[in-house]
């Protein structure tokens, strides 16, 4: 089956290598993703670890207002990963740093599923409309709290086992 498929991406494999600007595009748009992605995902995890009963109102607007960018930088790193992946079939295929890194990438998609709703969780419960407080609720009285802490607690995890296993990945 690797062989089968191997063959048949085999056009874009030999124009992948023989076009190291092509290669460095890709891989670039690659990296620049991560970076951008995890960079944001970072500080909105920071400062949802950080945030205290007055600050959490903001915090659920920022975290809110940051999912679409993250999204779409996971989007390139995700077309960009498939691309480099072709180019090299039966290297990633069998290579359990690879598929170590789809696994935490999962995970790393799921714990982002579980925070949404953590943190529709948390609005919902302070009787939050767009991230605002309302009735005099606040966000700290909803359980949606614990969770997206430990959901932040996760992605900073996640996000550090992919840049290590993608680092593997190149040299090993």
């Amino acid at each position: 089956m690797v062989d089968a498929l191997a063959a048949a991406l085999e056009p874009w494999a030999a124009l992948y290598g023989d076009h190291p600007l092509l290669a460095t595009a890709i891989l670039a748009a690659h990296l620049l993703a991560l970076f951008v992605g995890r960079g944001v995902a970072i500080a909105a995890d920071r400062a949802l670890l950080r945030a205290d009963g007055t600050a959490r109102g903001r915090v659920l607007e920022e975290l809110e207002a940051t999912h679409p960018l993250v999204i779409r930088m996971l989007a390139v790193a995700v077309a960009s990963g498939v691309l480099m992946a072709a180019a090299d079939v039966a290297t990633f295929a069998t290579s359990w740093v690879y598929w170590t890194k789809m696994a935490t990438f999962a995970l790393l998609l799921l714990n982002g599923v579980a925070m949404r709703r953590a943190e529709a969780a948390a609005r919902g419960a302070a009787g939050t409309a767009g991230g605002v407080p309302t009735a005099g609720a606040t966000p700290e009285d909803g359980s949606g709290w614990p969770a997206l802490r430990g959901a932040a607690v996760r992605s900073l995890g996640g996000w550090g086992a992919l840049v290590l296993l993608g680092v593997l990945l190149t040299n090993g």
